[in-house]
């Protein structure tokens, strides 16, 4: 049983299998803070690192992606390109509306900001074809990051 009070406060600490990530993740489903971003990312580090070494996408992927994403923080942007290109599956089964966790102007301009980052070129081409085809406004990724979080609270 995971404590998540001390997960908190010592997740850097804590060995967690694939078991114990999910098991967080439901926690904070229920009981995310803004101060979780923390531990998020590193939840997600865990699941981005099994990705690549396994078939499908799991809930606990998603999960971690959605709530970092909820957390509204530009920067994370990086964290959550590196787990949508951990393999073939997540590339597919990670939605792009969670690429905008500031939204779509605020991470843009961070990701357009960011000149020296080696990902900058590929996932700039990616958030611009995504949104050309999919045709999306702040408020519809608000909308879709909710339906998610719903679709996992149920």
């Amino acid at each position: 049983m995971i404590d998540l009070a001390r997960l908190r406060t010592d997740f850097a600490n804590t060995p967690l299998d694939e078991a114990d990530r999910e098991e967080a993740l439901h926690l904070l489903l229920r009981d995310r803070r803004d101060e979780d971003a923390d531990l998020l990312r590193h939840l997600l580090a865990g699941e981005t690192a099994a990705h690549r070494e396994g078939w499908g996408v799991s809930e606990a992927m998603i999960l971690a992606a959605l709530l970092l994403a909820e957390c509204g923080r530009e920067d994370d942007v990086w964290t959550l390109w590196e787990a949508k290109n951990a393999s073939f599956d997540t590339m597919a089964g990670l939605d792009g509306f969670l690429l905008f966790p500031a939204g779509i102007a605020g991470t843009t301009a961070h990701v357009i900001a960011g000149e020296d980052h080696p990902e900058r070129n590929d996932l700039m081409t990616y958030m611009s074809e995504y949104l050309e085809y999919e045709k999306l406004t702040d408020e519809d990724i608000r909308n879709h990051i909710a339906n998610l979080r719903s679709y996992y609270e149920s």
